[in-house]
């Protein structure tokens, strides 16, 4: 059993370390990383999470470091492991934040080949549009030389963990980077900005909810993958810029229960638990959870103590499900008028509130410039009669 108070042994520091990570303790997750690296050089699950954590950090050229070692190490092994189609997407990332796009996209395809990871499609898809402008180079950054491979794949693993390994594959040859690379020139963050885009989750007995706070963004510019045991949110910003984030669950949802929703000032994703437990954090290895942190069954009838003698938690589910009721007639067409206000720019909201005051509640318009050039007329449905009363 690891020792995760005291750690002493790879797997002890490599589990404190996803914790940390977890947290969004970055730095910590980088020295736990570390040190289980240190006991076990070529720990690749390991690799790939400190090339995980360096991205997070902002520090792609050592995030790209970590994740090409990793794809030799099993590439050496003859492994075909998710870690394997995880490392490319970290390589590729890296990659591309370096301002490398044609590099990026051969990782991103390399990847794809072994697995279906969450995100690389719309990696790829970013890559086409970067190469479209820019060509193969951010403005401002030039290729590095690619090495010549003079090691076979088995010496890589033989070696001490001090030695950089060698690409393996010619098939990796634009992939793979030499230790060159970390003195290549950083590209304009003007031209290729980091979004700093904040992302929160609470949860209910039946479902885990993360939001994502991106304001004024429309459903095309969006794409949200929701697997088993992951979940990959992409979007465009208005800026010009690409947000990804990309989450390993820590335990499994129903996919095909699970919904979103793009909202005028954040993205709402409401993912349905494959099981009614009380999750202890949004991310980890996406394991069954155990059964002691199971939510009490609605017919329990041992009643919480809470001061004011309310079962709160029955009341939240009550709220819950109001809301998930279906409305119709005029509420649902009430909610449908208060949502196109409550999206709408001033000159809209100028019009829907002029059109309906002066016709009497018998017209709603969104068309300011037609609305505000003149008084809107009162227009009686068919068949009824306009009369003012004094």
């Amino acid at each position: 059993m690891a020792n995760k108070e005291n750690p002493t042994t790879a797997a002890d520091f490599y589990s404190k370390g996803n914790e940390a990570f977890v947290s969004e303790t970055y730095p910590a997750a980088i020295e736990l990383y570390t040190s289980a690296l240190g006991l076990e050089p070529h720990f690749a699950d390991c690799m790939v999470a400190r090339a995980h954590a360096y991205i997070k950090s902002d520090k792609f050229d050592l995030a790209k470091k970590d994740a090409d070692k990793a794809i030799d190490i099993l590439r050496a092994t003859s492994e075909t492991s998710p870690t394997a189609a995880k490392a490319f997407l970290r390589s590729g990332v890296a990659s591309f934040h370096l301002g490398r796009y044609k590099e990026a996209k051969n990782c991103f395809t390399e990847g794809q080949k072994l697995g279906e990871e969450a995100g690389l499609k719309q990696w790829m898809a970013w890559c086409d549009e970067k190469i479209k402008k820019f060509g193969e180079f951010a403005p401002g950054v030039k290729p590095a030389p690619t090495p010549t491979p003079t090691e076979s794949p088995k010496e890589v693993v033989n070696k001490e963990a001090a030695a950089p390994p060698k690409p393996v594959a010619t098939e990796l040859a634009a992939c793979s980077l030499s230790d060159k690379s970390a003195t290549l020139p950083t590209p304009d963050p003007t031209i290729m900005p980091v979004p700093k885009i904040s992302h929160d989750w609470y949860q209910t007995e039946t479902h885990v909810v993360v939001e994502v706070r991106i304001k004024k963004l429309s459903a095309d510019q969006c794409k949200v993958d929701m697997g088993d045991t992951t979940l990959s949110v992409t979007a465009k910003l208005p800026t010009g810029s690409e947000y990804s984030l990309e989450l390993d669950l820590a335990h499994p949802v129903l996919s095909l229960q699970s919904s979103y929703k793009i909202m005028s000032t954040k993205i709402e994703i409401k993912l349905k638990k494959a099981e009614g437990v009380r999750w202890a954090a949004l991310e980890g290895d996406g394991s069954t959870p155990l059964p002691g942190g199971s939510v009490a069954p609605p017919t329990a009838t041992v009643k919480a103590p809470y001061a004011s003698g309310r079962d709160w938690s029955a009341i939240e589910k009550n709220i819950e499900a109001e809301a998930e009721e279906k409305k119709e007639g005029e509420a649902a067409l009430n909610e449908m008028f208060q949502k196109i206000y409550g999206d709408a720019n001033d000159d809209v909201r100028r019009a829907m509130n002029k059109s309906f005051q002066e016709s009497g509640g018998t017209v709603l318009s969104t068309n300011w410039n037609e609305i505000g050039k003149e008084k809107v007329e009162v227009k009686p449905p068919d068949g009824m009669e306009w009369k003012k009363y004094d």
